[in-house]
């Protein structure tokens, strides 16, 4: 099963008590190695909101071995936030993927927010879209391809008052259009479950991005993505 956080959403917290029972461990994996101090800032933030959470070390973190050991002596795992670019050259190059479809398989629980929900989708474009606020492109990759578990883009954080609001949907929906992939476009605050590819609970009210549709006309797709052929690859 997985749990996809735009930010704070304490329903979806009290859900997962509620699935994994009195007994659990929640194991946090920080994007990258280096950042272990707002990795550190989550698993005191679900502690404090009741959660039993424990940090992935760096020397686990670096280890595929050791990572496989940890995320499958776990029941669920949070992929935090951080630039997704690094995040995902960092799954590839330790297999974390593999041991993620191995773990939800045997009913481990995948949380994931921000580049931790970006990776688990299609692919990563969403960490260049919107232009309003991208990661830094700062690893050069041969694939932008994500795991795929999600079968659409997530776009996390969105502020429906902030003057860019409206350009950020439609480059959202340009994206969507282009990629013929939907993207669902998340406040913080807002979440959702799903069960397969299902989706079987939702907080909030996320705007969903349809593929048929066609962005708007004054819009120049080229200029959102360097190039879109190897990002959407």
């Amino acid at each position: 099963m997985l749990y996809i956080y735009s930010g704070d959403v304490p329903e979806l917290n009290d859900r997962l008590v509620e699935q994994l029972g009195k007994k659990y461990i929640i194991t946090t994996i920080p994007a990258n190695p280096s950042d272990m101090a707002s990795a550190k800032h989550v698993t005191d933030s679900f502690r404090h909101a009741g959660l039993r959470t424990r940090l992935c070390s760096a020397r686990f973190y670096r280890d595929p071995r050791r990572l496989h050991q940890i995320i499958m002596n776990s029941d669920a795992v949070y992929l935090t936030g951080g630039n997704t670019f690094e995040f995902l050259d960092y799954a590839y190059h330790t297999g974390l993927f593999e041991m993620l479809r191995e773990f939800e398989a045997g009913d481990g629980v995948i949380l994931g927010d921000s580049a931790g929900s970006i990776i688990l989708s299609p692919n990563i474009a969403t960490a260049l879209i919107p232009t309003t606020c991208p990661d830094e492109h700062n690893i050069e990759m041969d694939s932008y391809v994500g795991m795929g578990r999600i079968p659409f883009h997530i776009s996390p954080h969105f502020e429906p008052d902030a003057d860019v609001a409206q350009n950020e949907l439609d480059e959202l929906q340009a994206l969507a259009y282009v990629s013929k992939i939907p993207v669902k476009v998340l406040q913080d605050g807002e979440g959702f479950i799903m069960a397969g590819e299902a989706i079987i609970h939702t907080v909030g009210n996320p705007i969903d991005l349809a593929p048929d549709i066609a962005p708007d006309p004054k819009l120049n797709t080229a200029d959102l993505l360097p190039d879109w052929a190897s990002i959407l690859s």
